[in-house]
């Protein structure tokens, strides 16, 4: 189950690393941090539910956080959400306050820098086509294209799918990505 606090959290040291970023950017820089941090470590940062949907993969925890969702959210999230993070206009965040990243791990933050580092100057829009190139995505491309479905599910062992020189430039293998996903699916034999 997904914790509000770290999904912020997350969100907040990204703001402070890039001053500012506008939605579409901070939900496709958490979808990659999560992606990369299952691949090396067997889970992800955010323990986040993830959708397809016309821009690419979607955080769900995240897409709420970012819209600061009465509906979904409880008072004390949206009170820590907008402790932490500032809405500048419609689109655009950054983060406020100082924040104690309790919540984060070590291997969090190298993922998280490891994203801001490779990704932080690509656009929203560039961030969106990078993320359809994705099969977890791409599988259902033809559903936005014909209309059909606003969303899909996309399994969280789905997101171990790589392209180009993802597990090159994370230092990792096949065999090791083989293992997070025992580790995820809890198959330890």
């Amino acid at each position: 189950m997904t914790d509000t606090k770290i999904v912020i959290q997350a969100l907040h040291y990204i703001l402070k690393k890039l001053g500012k970023a506008d939605k579409l950017k901070l939900i496709k820089l958490i979808f990659l941090a999560d992606k990369y941090h299952l691949l090396k470590y067997g889970r992800t940062i955010t323990e986040d539910d993830y959708y397809a949907m016309k821009l690419g993969p979607v955080g769900s925890t995240v897409k709420d956080v970012l819209s600061f969702n009465k509906f979904t959210l409880s008072e004390t999230e949206l009170d820590y959400a907008n402790k932490f993070l500032r809405q500048i206009n419609q689109d655009y965040f950054a983060c406020k306050g100082e924040l104690d990243l309790d919540m984060l791990s070590e291997t969090d933050r190298e993922v998280l820098d490891y994203v801001i580092e490779k990704f932080g100057k690509m656009s929203s829009l560039e961030l969106s086509e990078y993320s359809h190139r994705y099969p977890e995505w791409q599988q259902h491309e033809y559903l936005f294209k014909n209309g059909q479905a606003k969303r899909r599910q996309i399994k969280t062992e789905e997101l171990l799918s790589t392209i180009d020189d993802d597990l090159q430039s994370l230092g990792i293998d096949v065999e090791h990505v083989e293992e997070s996903r025992n580790f995820l699916l809890g198959n330890f034999c």
